[in-house]
C-alpha cells in the first residue's frame, strides 16, 4: 500500500455492488493531506479548458504511491490483474458546469489508429485516437473515480441506472429510453472516496445547482489485453 494506511473497505460488499448494481462506494481511500497535491494538479489541468483532460499520473508527486493504491483496488474488485488505460480529469465550476445526458462509455484511448477486425468506429478526442471496441472488451473494463471534494445531490453527480451494466451495449435510443423510464441512482460521495463503476453501466449527470468544485480524477482499467498491433494510449 506504499505511503497509506491499509484501511477495511468492505471488499465483500463493494464487490457485490460492483456486479449486480454497476457501482460501488469505497470510503476513505485517501487521507486530506494526500488530496491537497491533486486538486492543485487537477486545478491546472482544467483551468482553460471545459472540465476535463487527459494526463498522467507521474505529473504529481505522489503518483506511484497513488496508482499502486488504486491499482490495489483494481485488483482487488476485478479478481484478476486490471491494467490502467486511461486517466481523466474533472470539475465543475461556474465556468465549466457542464451537464451529460444518458450513455455508455463507448469508445478507449489507443496510442494511434490501426485498423484491425471488430474495432471502428474511430475518433479523435483531445488530440488521442479512440475507437469502438467490441462488446467483450468494454464489459472486462471499469473506472476507478477519485472524489477530491465532497459530492452531494446539488453537486451535479453521477448518476446511474442500477444493474444497466448487464445489458450489453446498446443502441443510443434504448439508452435515453432506459434513462427515461427507470428510477436513478445518486453516487454521491466524500473528498477521499473512490466510487467504482462498470464501463458499460448507463449514466449521466447534470449542471450543479450549488456551484462549487467537484473535482474528479476518473481511471480506466481493463482487464483484457488489446490485440496486437493496437496498443493502449497509456502503457
Amino acid at each position: 500500500m506504499g505511503q497509506y494506511e491499509t484501511i477495511d473497505i468492505g471488499m465483500r460488499n463493494a464487490i457485490y455492488d460492483f456486479e449486480t448494481i454497476g457501482v460501488c462506494l469505497i470510503p476513505k481511500v485517501l487521507p486530506e493531506a494526500h488530496l491537497l497535491p491533486l486538486r492543485s494538479a487537477i486545478d491546472a489541468c482544467v483551468t482553460d479548458g471545459p472540465g476535463r483532460r487527459i494526463f498522467s499520473l507521474p505529473r504529481f508527486g505522489n503518483g506511484p504511491a497513488l496508482l499502486s493504491r488504486l491499482s490495489d483496488l483494481a485488483v482487488g474488485l476485478s479478481g484478476r490483474p486490471a491494467k490502467m488505460v486511461r486517466i481523466l480529469a474533472f470539475d465543475k465550476t461556474s465556468e465549466t458546469n457542464w451537464g451529460v445526458p444518458w450513455h455508455q462509455d463507448r469508445t478507449i484511448s489507443v496510442k494511434q489508429r490501426v485498423e484491425v477486425d471488430g474495432f471502428g468506429p474511430w475518433s479523435v478526442k483531445a488530440g488521442v485516437p479512440h475507437v469502438a471496441p467490441p462488446q467483450t472488451l468494454l464489459e472486462s473494463m471499469f473506472s476507478l473515480r477519485l472524489h477530491l471534494d465532497d459530492c452531494g445531490p446539488d453537486n451535479g453527480p453521477l448518476k446511474i441506472i442500477p444493474g444497466s451494466h448487464r445489458l450489453g451495449r446498446l443502441p443510443v435510443g434504448e439508452v435515453l429510453d432506459l434513462g427515461a423510464r427507470h428510477e436513478p441512482m445518486n453516487c454521491l460521495a466524500g473528498a477521499g472516496d473512490v466510487l467504482a463503476m462498470r464501463t458499460l453501466t448507463v449514466h449521466a449527470s447534470d449542471p450543479a445547482s450549488v456551484l462549487a468544485h467537484r473535482r474528479v480524477l476518473h481511471l480506466d482499467f481493463s482487464t483484457t489485453a488489446l490485440p496486437s498491433p493496437l496498443e493502449w494510449a497509456i502503457d
